[in-house]
């Protein structure tokens, strides 16, 4: 009797979704393709297809090219990116908490959101090899967004702590969230050596570095009430706190 022929073995086939997981699996599988390699060089409709345990076809059923896929991945990760750290700030007024507080449960949620999801920060933290121009600008849009947002919070909290009016807010800010980035790259990459107990430990440092005169803790509902109606202090709060409530949040 002959041998019988070698067969191949046959992947198994996927099983079937709903388009709207489908989707999202293709794009959950294209996240762990980038940030495996940290590059985009490698991430095909091919390869996302293989990793996905689907065939090519299908991934373009979803996605008309590589350029499309990667954008759809970079508008997700973007939407998802803002709506967690639009839970870090709190909504103006946040009439009962001293701004050192506000500040340190604002980063803190902030770390845990980058302890769940960090193949999401991990995008958006660190430069990517082949990372295009798009993704890169939408990036930096966000880091923009978030340093307009906390200035007015800076500048609110440092109003209420009757701090001195001569400092650089727009300087602050950017060296605050450039610390905030830093300190995540860090837990992402040696959680061992840099917990996030660690980290806010560090931002307890620095709100004592910058001189207040109000003690210890102050909010702004008591300091609303202490002010009067043309206090120029009290004209600062409510301008900067109408532009954050005005724009909508982050952007």
């Amino acid at each position: 009797m002959p041998p019988r022929p070698k067969t191949t073995a046959r992947r198994r086939p996927a099983p079937r979704l709903p388009p709207e997981q489908r989707r999202e699996q293709l794009l959950d599988t294209t996240l762990e393709l980038v940030t495996d390699a940290r590059s985009f060089d490698d991430v095909s409709m091919e390869s996302v297809a293989r990793a996905a345990g689907v065939t090519k076809p299908v991934v373009y059923d979803f996605f008309a090219n590589r350029g499309e896929l990667l954008a759809g991945l970079i508008e997700r990760e973007e939407q998802r990116t803002l709506a967690e750290l639009a839970s870090a700030i709190p909504a103006p007024p946040w009439l009962d908490q001293d701004p050192d507080d506000v500040l340190k449960q604002a980063i803190e949620t902030f770390l845990d959101a980058v302890q769940r999801n960090p193949r999401r920060w991990i995008l958006i933290l660190h430069p990517v090899e082949g990372t295009p121009e798009e993704i890169r600008s939408k990036v930096e849009h966000i880091r923009e967004g978030i340093v307009r947002l906390a200035t007015d919070l800076l500048g609110v909290g440092l109003a209420v702590r009757q701090s001195s009016t001569d400092i650089d807010l727009d300087l602050v800010s950017r060296m605050l969230v450039g610390n905030a980035e830093e300190g995540a790259r860090l837990m992402l990459q040696r959680p061992d050596d840099y917990p996030r107990e660690r980290l806010l430990g560090f931002v307890d440092w620095m709100t004592q570095i910058i001189p207040r005169e109000a003690p210890y803790p102050v909010s702004l509902q008591r300091t609303l009430m202490e002010l009067g109606p043309d206090d120029p202090i009290r004209l600062l709060i409510a301008e900067r706190a109408g532009r954050m409530a005005a724009g909508g949040g982050l952007l």
